[in-house]
């Protein structure tokens, strides 16, 4: 068997300009990066709100709100009285109470309010819908524009998601929802749980009220 040589690299480590510092540099960005990170995961996880709604509904003239009759039939349900208990229902009242949106307690009101906590659990679009008995609207979720109601049953919400929901008051149809990740563990004191819930529903309600889209109904979104 022929004898292999080996051959000096054409550079030598010696060639090599270095400077002093940069390892030294280096690491301290590295641990500022951590900080950082370490610092904003409570915040990070209320990014990335997600909401639908119906694209033929008029929301402008929307102004006044109650809280659904069918959450009382909730009152077993250990997740929601868990985030009612946390302070959901005033966090929510104060959120709408920035978008100039009241709620009316003597008169009917223009639309009805439900929310919901996943939990440690995950629900479905399809089992939260049969929960609340609800149609969905004539274009929810409408991207071509062609007025059929198109939802995605299967779409999960994640572990301790807070999910908001707006209600026609006629015939329990769903013409908005909102929801967003709220970090919130059943043994977070008092004072954490107003303030992950406080930030949760400023999340999902900061698209609210969407803009009057009627003309999607008459013609395609392109993609």
């Amino acid at each position: 068997m022929p004898h292999l040589t080996m051959t000096k690299p054409l550079i030598s480590k010696r060639s090599i300009p270095t400077r002093p510092g940069l390892p030294l540099i280096l690491s301290c960005l590295g641990l500022g990066l951590i900080l950082f990170l370490s610092g904003c995961s409570s915040v990070s996880s209320m990014i990335g709100g997600r909401y639908r709604y119906d694209y033929a509904q008029n929301f402008e003239h929307m102004t006044k709100y109650n809280f659904s009759p069918i959450i009382e039939q909730l009152e077993a349900n250990p997740d929601f009285r868990f985030i009612r208990d946390a302070g959901a229902t005033l966090a929510i009242e104060n959120g709408m109470a920035v978008k100039k949106i009241r709620k009316e307690r003597n008169a009917e009101p223009d639309f009805w309010l439900n929310y919901y906590f996943t939990g440690e659990q995950t629900i479905t679009v399809g089992q939260l819908n049969k929960l609340f008995s609800y149609n969905l609207g004539l274009a929810w979720n409408d991207k071509y524009g062609s007025g059929q109601g198109i939802a995605d049953t299967s779409h999960s919400f994640s572990r301790r998601s807070l999910i908001i929901d707006l209600v026609s008051r006629e015939n329990n149809r769903l013409i908005w929802r909102g929801s967003t990740p709220t970090g919130i563990a059943f043994d977070d004191t008092e004072k954490q749980k107003e303030t992950s819930l406080r930030k949760a529903v400023a999340v999902i309600l900061a698209p609210f009220p969407p803009e009057n889209n009627f003309k999607s109904l008459k013609q395609a979104v392109p993609d």
